[in-house]
């Protein structure tokens, strides 16, 4: 198999794993109309990447990918599945974490068998774990012979890709912009994928205290559109 077209083919953003469906609390920045033009999106995002999702999904990946390399038990699994669970405060987030984890892992498993992801597949269904999209993204790709770099890279980019989906559909922006800001965005993403192994463990699941506010406001908008 061709490890970059199996990153493509699992990074892609009609891989039927239900991204679609989630904002991670953006729809709640549109409704109170701090998010509202193209500039304010772009604001959005790069303040998303490089103050929640580097110390948190990102980092996730990093520690997963990391019990990969060292082909950990078991119980180290377990471990940072429960630690990921008690740092994904918003209901809806954690939900939406678990969701994803589970499709990934039960279409990855109809493409090619990984006993890792196997395993953890089970043990979600048996209720001993929660499930999350970054272990289980991270234990796949691995298996795949991805390298490190490609696959967080690749992992950054498709949550930056859907937050730019979402604000077209919702600000709304145009289609160019949304493109415009992705590309202008590469620069971050490449240093932070660089950064990433740096991140003291102290600092994972650094708290981005407004994201999580919003996306618990979420749960409460009076109309929504997205499932977070």
């Amino acid at each position: 198999m061709n490890p970059l077209l199996t990153l493509m083919q699992i990074n892609d953003s009609v891989f039927p794993i239900g991204g679609f469906t989630h904002s991670y609390g953006l729809e709640t920045y549109i409704n109170k109309e701090i998010v509202h033009d193209a500039k304010t999106a772009k604001e959005y995002a790069q303040t998303l990447l490089e103050h929640s999702f580097y110390y948190n999904d990102a980092a996730f990946f990093h520690k997963a990918w990391q019990l990969c390399e060292s082909r950990a038990t078991r119980k180290k699994i377990a471990e940072l599945d429960a630690l990921i669970t008690a740092f994904k405060a918003p209901y809806e987030i954690r939900d939406a974490s678990k969701k994803l984890g589970i499709r990934f892992l039960k279409l990855t498993e109809k493409l090619k068998p990984v006993k890792r992801c196997s395993a953890y597949l089970k043990a979600i269904n048996a209720q001993e774990l929660h499930g999350h999209y970054a272990m289980a993204f991270a234990m796949f790709a691995h298996a795949q012979e991805i390298s490190y770099t490609d696959a967080l890279s690749a992992f950054y980019y498709n949550s930056l890709n859907g937050i730019m989906t979402n604000c077209a559909k919702l600000v709304p922006i145009s289609q160019m912009d949304a493109q415009q800001i992705l590309f202008k965005l590469q620069p971050l993403i490449n240093k932070l994928v660089g950064l990433q192994p740096e991140l003291d463990d102290d600092l994972i699941g650094n708290c981005c205290i407004a994201q999580d506010i919003r996306c618990m406001q979420h749960e409460k908008l009076y109309t929504r559109i997205y499932i977070s």
